[in-house]
């Protein structure tokens, strides 16, 4: 049993390998893939798992802030999950969604237990969307996991697991310089998301959600959000900034990541309560408590490589 057990795992290695290398010269990744949304079914099922795509491309008019229904404001912002979670989590390495149903349960750091999809979602509403949570048994909720689910229904999961996150960046051997982002932001950044990070909303109303998202200020990702964080912001600014047309050098990607969080974002309550176990902690999380020596400034901008 032992010896086709590992059989059956060196196959499957071997596929995964060989779709990669299949791949590489492809837009999307030969194993990423995931049902047209004209497949749907009709009825109730596909009703549902239409309004989930909806509330994840336009969050704000559903569950935002302005809703006419308080009783369905569960963002606290007018971005919309797609903001970062780009074609509504269906493009490889852009945090998608793509196989992320298959994955749950997971053991989440923060805090240090399994986690159902929908507690994980639940996060990102109070983090990322500086809202609160949304009932489990909730409509939305169950729209949302349904979508999930329907465009995890084709992929292979080992591939999602490679392309699910974003690229990794090798880490400076400098802190991370605010100034520097500054001139970075001013000259490829400032003429979509306006000199005061602000972004654009459509048609001028809030409540009608972001052409282009806010990147600081009070509409946007609190300080609780992985956004915040060094590393991940770097990693998705150099993966996919400018939009379309991505072309920052490392060193560009990082600075500019540390001068955007450096700007004012909302404040979330009881971060000290994160990462119960300290050894899970992750390196770049701006906040304490720490089991280390190294310094908050450290945490925030790094250099992360300690000797």
């Amino acid at each position: 049993m032992k010896t086709q057990v590992r059989y059956i795992h060196f196959y499957i290695t071997l596929l995964v390998l060989f779709i990669m290398c299949f791949s590489s010269c492809n837009k999307n990744p030969e194993g990423w893939q995931y049902p047209d949304m004209s497949k749907v079914p009709p009825g109730p099922l596909g009703d549902s798992i239409k309004y989930g795509k909806e509330l994840i491309s336009k969050t704000p008019l559903h569950i935002g802030p302005e809703v006419s229904d308080i009783t369905k404001r569960y963002s606290g912002n007018n971005l919309a999950c797609e903001n970062c979670h780009i074609d509504a989590g269906t493009r490889p390495n852009a945090l998608g969604f793509v196989g992320v149903y298959l994955i749950y349960p997971e053991y989440d750091s923060r805090v240090d237990s399994n986690i159902s999809i929908q507690q994980r979602i639940n996060e990102c509403m109070q983090r990322s969307m500086n809202g609160r949570s949304m009932p489990l048994d909730s409509y939305e909720m169950r729209c949302v996991t349904l979508y999930y689910k329907w465009i995890s229904s084709e992929v292979v999961p080992q591939i999602a697991r490679w392309y699910d996150g974003l690229p990794r960046l090798k880490y400076l051997s400098r802190a991370a310089d605010t100034t520097n982002g500054r001139n970075v932001y001013r000259n490829k950044c400032m003429t979509c998301h306006a000199e005061n990070g602000a972004g654009g909303y459509v048609n001028g109303k809030p409540k009608d959600g972001f052409d282009i998202p806010a990147i600081w200020g009070n509409d946007t990702y609190n300080n609780g959000a992985g956004m915040y964080r060094l590393i991940t912001s770097a990693q998705f600014i150099k993966a996919k900034m400018p939009f379309l047309n991505a072309d920052l050098s490392d060193e560009e990607a990082w600075d500019v990541a540390a001068y955007i969080n450096s700007m004012p974002h909302p404040q979330k309550q009881g971060l000290e309560k994160d990462f119960p176990n300290l050894t899970k902690k992750p390196i770049d999380c701006p906040y304490p408590p720490y089991n280390d020596t190294i310094s908050q400034f450290q945490h925030k901008y790094g250099p992360y490589e300690v000797k």
